[in-house]
């Protein structure tokens, strides 16, 4: 099939069936974050049960995605992602049901999340490591971690604004359904790719111990000085800057005093500017220094989320909240396809494991300390401090960066 430059990774017919899948499945999974972060605020009223959440949600990624790294290397990652969303289904399945019936508490919200956290340490290194084989061509992976991206954010638009109205004219109990059901579409695409090879990163590990391996993945991360920099750049980044989307409940009923429709829209906005940075990286051509974009993108995310902490009007959160998802997918898609294209394949699920672990385990620690500080200072404090930090630290690795330009131009040659 004939498709425009910027849409290339979808001549390839695996990659097409899982991008039409995630198209359905993602809007979904944003009505469940969505209504599980109302349903926590409704129940408790509280920044810190927002930041609990999403750590239970997480905690899961900060403990187990290294050695899962390693695990997933021995597997054939279409079956493990297979199981992986079935098991999600089964998860939003039940949170329906309990909060359908009025049975849901607090305590049963953190446990599964907790447990949802737990799946997500396997199924996202292993879906990340997965689109590598989905391509035919390897000059079109990067184009296929920004498409990745596109659709995210396309359902991330899509997603909050339904579940919005959702809420309130249903619950949020039918949003946790439709997610479940959303899950179906994954489950089709996956039995029906068909790969020459099959989708396992070392088949001749199988005896090894996958806890030296994954030891192995970390020393190859801490002695590769780009890949070293560019993980904690990108982890600083989550811990300071993402707990900016774990408070937006918060900012959108304690501080502009909105209802569960203005949390849509705040969402929206976030989610026209992620749109706007994944269709930007996704016609960036391969030679693009992708390290200058992950940086200053970084720097950008800090000080966006500073500016968006001094919203107190719903027309101006809004406006300000697009920068902060345009920084966002920015340095997600730009470091995460760095990292793809510097490592080879047989090290590549270790190291998208720990690139995991930065952008999802690292973040609910964050999460945890900004709703504390929203407690404590307000939630427009909290988010300005996070913000500022954020600038700096990015600011810093920036500059180290910039003095690694000529190993990541070796590393990035074919």
């Amino acid at each position: 099939m004939n498709f425009p430059e910027t849409l290339r990774a979808l001549r390839s017919k695996n990659y097409r069936l899982f991008f039409t899948a995630q198209s359905i499945s993602l809007s979904g999974l944003w009505m469940h974050r969505v209504a599980m972060g109302w349903l926590v605020f409704r129940l408790t009223g509280s920044n810190s049960a927002l930041g609990m959440l999403d750590f239970a949600a997480s905690v899961p990624i900060f403990l187990l995605s290294p050695f899962a790294g390693a695990l997933i290397e021995r597997w054939d990652l279409r079956k493990a992602l297979f199981w992986c969303q079935a098991a999600c289904m089964g998860v939003a399945l039940t949170l329906s049901f309990l909060t359908v019936t009025g049975l849901v508490t607090f305590r049963m919200v953190v446990s599964l999340a907790l447990l949802l956290g737990l799946i997500d340490s396997f199924e996202l290194p292993c879906r990340y490591s997965l689109v590598s084989y989905m391509v035919d061509r390897k000059e079109d992976l990067s184009n296929a971690v920004a498409l990745n991206s596109v659709v995210f954010n396309i359902a991330r638009m899509i997603g909050p604004s339904i579940a919005g109205f959702v809420i309130q004219l249903f619950g949020e109990g039918i949003c946790f359904l439709m997610n479940g059901l959303a899950y179906s579409s994954t489950l089709y695409a996956v039995r029906a790719m068909k790969m020459e090879q099959p989708p396992v990163g070392i088949p001749s590990r199988g005896k090894n111990d996958p806890f030296k391996d994954m030891l192995e993945g970390i020393r190859l991360a801490r002695d590769f000085a780009p890949a070293r920099y560019l993980l904690i750049l990108i982890a600083l980044t989550g811990f300071f800057a993402f707990p900016s989307l774990i408070l937006m409940p918060a900012m959108a009923k304690a501080v502009l005093g909105g209802t569960p429709k203005t949390l849509g829209f705040l969402l929206m906005g976030v989610a026209v500017g992620a749109l706007t940075g994944s269709l930007l990286m996704a016609s960036l051509q391969s030679g693009i220094r992708l390290d200058r974009w992950c940086t200053r993108s970084c720097v950008g995310f800090g000080v966006s989320v500073l500016l968006f902490s001094f919203s107190r009007t719903i027309p101006v959160g809004i406006l300000l909240a697009a920068p902060v998802g345009f920084c966002m997918v920015v340095s997600t898609i730009s470091c995460n396809t760095l990292l793809q294209t510097m490592v080879p394949r047989e090290s590549k699920g270790r190291i998208m494991a720990l690139y995991t672990f930065a952008v999802l385990g690292l973040p609910p620690f964050g999460s945890l300390l900004s709703g504390k500080l929203g407690d404590l200072v307000g939630t427009g404090w909290s988010l300005s401090i996070c913000g500022l930090l954020c600038t700096g630290f990015s600011f810093l690795l920036m500059r180290k960066l910039a003095r690694l330009e000529g190993e990541i131009l070796q590393a990035l040659q074919p």
